[in-house]
């Protein structure tokens, strides 16, 4: 029995006494990983705002002096033609204005008649004739006042169009100034107006395309970039852009609200990745894990995002072109992973 028990306290000991292989010295499995290859793209990031439809040419109309209103003869929605009177006021007072101005102006030149007979007769003094020249040329130019209000009495449709909106009716005393009517011309086409951010203004030029959806139109429209104010809107904080359509909406009205996307020229080449690439993203910063050519080792990188765009992320941080980006598995991986690629 002593025996026995010798021996399993020599083989304890022993058992004891052997040492255990380092951590460094049991072999990692690498971890698979599906990659991609590094994209580039000279894509501009579309810009995406909402703007107002509106024909080029519209205008308010509205009498030079105010006045009692005879007649509005349009209404909002009606075709109009050039030169068509669209609403008079009535001429009473003015006609009374003309012939007054018209007899004051007969009266100074009977009495100029008159001061240069007595001067050349040397009983009026020159001072006589210079004053009398001078009634005249005021009198004239009173006649002319009265009859230029006269002329604009009367409003005319400046162009060929529509009728937008009608402002007032017969016998209503308007003020010189007050829009009666609003006309809309439908030769010089339609016209979209956006307001676009700081951040997006500097990268949209003149002669861009853009794109109109809305309005009451089914499809969408094609247009270009005409203005660019180079002012911001007091309350908005935004820059207005102009955008010529290439046609007509087919059932659009002025003042409708629709989406715009306007599309930048070409920028340099930045990184284009897919969005699962991305881990851990902070802000405009996230990470994402490289394979280079040839290698098995993922290697955490850090890069700055310039904007997503559906299920690709541009980005500002250059990529090593020939580098591979893990796409599915990177959730395991650390700095410096074995890995092993998968299709």
């Amino acid at each position: 029995m002593k025996t026995a028990v010798s021996l399993l306290l020599i083989i304890g000991a022993l058992a004891g006494c052997a040492k255990t292989p380092p951590a460094s010295a049991v072999p990692v499995q690498p971890i698979a990983v599906r990659t991609t290859a590094v994209e580039y793209s000279d894509a501009a990031i579309p810009v995406r705002v909402s703007g107002v439809l509106a024909r080029r040419t519209e205008a308010e109309l509205s009498f030079k002096i105010g006045g009692l209103i005879e007649e509005v003869t349009v209404r909002a929605g009606d075709s109009i033609a050039k030169g068509q009177v669209l609403a008079r006021l009535r001429p009473d007072e003015i006609e009374a204005q003309v012939a007054q101005a018209r007899s004051a102006t007969e009266k100074a030149r009977r009495d100029l008649a008159r001061v240069e007979k007595l001067q050349a007769g040397a009983v009026a003094t020159l001072e006589n004739l210079q004053d009398a020249r001078t009634g005249l040329e005021q009198a004239e130019a009173q006649l002319r006042i009265a009859e230029f209000n006269r002329r604009f009495a009367v409003i005319v449709a400046p162009a060929a169009g529509r009728v937008l909106r009608r402002a007032a009716e017969p016998n209503e005393l308007v003020t010189a100034g007050r829009a009666v009517v609003t006309v809309a011309g439908e030769a010089d086409g339609w016209i979209v107006r956006a307001g676009v951010a700081d951040r997006d203004i500097a990268r949209v030029r003149l002669g861009d395309r853009a794109e109109i959806l809305g309005g009451g139109e089914a499809g969408a429209v094609g247009g270009v970039v005409t203005q660019i104010s180079e002012a911001a809107n007091a309350l908005t904080r935004t820059a207005e852009v102009e955008i010529a359509l290439d046609r007509a909406p087919l059932v659009a009205r002025s003042g409708f609200v629709a989406a715009v996307t306007l599309f930048p020229r070409p920028v340099s080449e930045r990184p284009m990745v897919p969005a699962a690439t991305l881990i851990e993203g902070d802000g405009g910063r996230a990470s994402i894990f490289l394979v280079e050519t040839g290698g098995a080792v993922a290697r955490r990188v850090t890069v700055e995002i310039e904007t997503l765009l559906g299920e690709h992320v541009y980005l500002r941080t250059a990529l090593p072109k020939g580098a591979r980006l893990v796409v599915a598995g990177g959730e395991y991986l650390r700095d410096g992973a074995a890995v092993t690629l998968v299709k």
